[in-house]
Formats: structure tokens, sequence, C-alpha cells
């Protein structure tokens, strides 16, 4: 659909993936983001899908996390995730239908943006990028993690995500091999901030 791809059956496809591929990956990125954000950072995850990582940064971490995912069915399925009793703080993400391409939040609302595996579904990622841009406070940051580009199984080429923040208001800072699923290395992590923040010595985070 325009914006993007949806995924057929958004309770399957969350029942199948956290307990196969993603539990393991969002703990890992859940720890990531936790090292880089401040105590109560306001965090958008764009492309959350049903809520998994959203849940996790609220809850174990303390973060103030907005999820916005393109499908209505995601959406729904994150809202009942996080209505689930869970460990650590009950404190909850929000979670609302959105196009990051154009993403219905002010200038400068978040001190972190974090996208997982969903760049590569975007219809138009400049497009997202510049509003991801748009949405970073100054000093912010944005971490993406995506497939590498070339071939990888089950999708066409791959386009190198840092490739397309040329012309956009980020700048990347890293881009770094992210082993996943298992011992492939098939994804990488791109930190991202705004082109026009002065360049600041960013601390380095071990990656597994």
């Amino acid at each position: 659909m325009p914006g993007g791809i949806l995924i057929g059956d958004a309770v399957v496809y969350d029942a199948l993936s956290h307990r196969l591929l993603l539990g393991s990956l969002f703990r890992r990125i859940a720890a990531d983001v936790a090292a880089v954000a401040s105590d109560g950072a306001r965090v958008l995850e764009v492309g959350c899908g049903p809520g998994r990582l959203s849940i996790r940064l609220a809850r174990e971490h303390g973060l103030d996390v907005t999820g916005v995912d393109l499908d209505p069915a995601m959406i729904e399925r994150a809202r009942a995730n996080a209505d689930r009793p869970g460990e650590g703080d009950q404190r909850g993400p929000s979670f609302l239908v959105g196009d990051v391409a154009s993403l219905a939040f002010s200038d400068g609302s978040f001190d972190l943006v974090v996208s997982t595996l969903s760049m590569h579904h975007w219809a138009n990622p400049r497009a997202g990028l510049a509003e991801i841009g748009r949405v970073l406070r100054p000093g912010a940051r944005a971490l993406v993690w995506d497939l590498r580009p070339g071939i990888v199984p089950f999708h066409k080429l791959m386009r190198d995500p840092a490739e397309l923040t040329n012309g956009s208001p980020l700048r990347v800072v890293s881009a770094t091999l992210w082993r996943w699923p298992w011992k492939l290395n098939l994804t990488q992590r791109i930190e991202l901030v705004r082109a026009d923040d002065p360049p600041r010595a960013l601390g380095n985070i071990e990656r597994a």
C-alpha cells in the first residue's frame, strides 16, 4: 500500500517471529538503546510492528516510548501485547498508526528514534529519513537496524541504507555489522544525527 508493505497476519507474524527470530535480537537491541538513551528519554520506534521492542524499552528500561506502524492490525496487536502484565516497570508505551514519511509529531519531539528491520519496507526511505530528522531534537540521534546491502535470502538486492541519507537532514555517524540471525551477518546498525549538529565524540558500544 502507499507508504510501505503490510504483513498479512499480525497475530501469526508476532507469534512466529518473536519465538523463532526476534526475541533474542530485541533483547540485544534494547540493551544497546538503553546504553545510548538518557534516563526517561522520549523515544520513537518507527515500524514497531507488534510492539515487542517498544514494550521492552518502556518496561525494562523506563523510557518514554511511542511506537508507530503503518499497519492498523500491527498497532492493535501491539496494544494487546502492552496490556498484558509483565516483568519490570509497568509503565507502557503508546502506539499510533502512522507513516514514517508523514509523522504526526512536532519538530524536535524526540530524544531518540529507533527503527528495526523496517526501513527496507518503506515506500519512500528518503522521505522517512527526512521526517526522522525533523522530529529529532538538536543533539539527538537515530539508530537504524536493517539488512546489509547486497543479495539477502528471501529478499531482492538490497541497497545500502546509509546511502539513502544523501541529501537528507541526517548524517551517518557509524555503520556497523550486527550479527543476526544466529551467527550470520545479515544486518547492520546505523547511527545517525542531524546534519546541522556539530561533530562530537560519541561513546562506543560493544556489539556482539
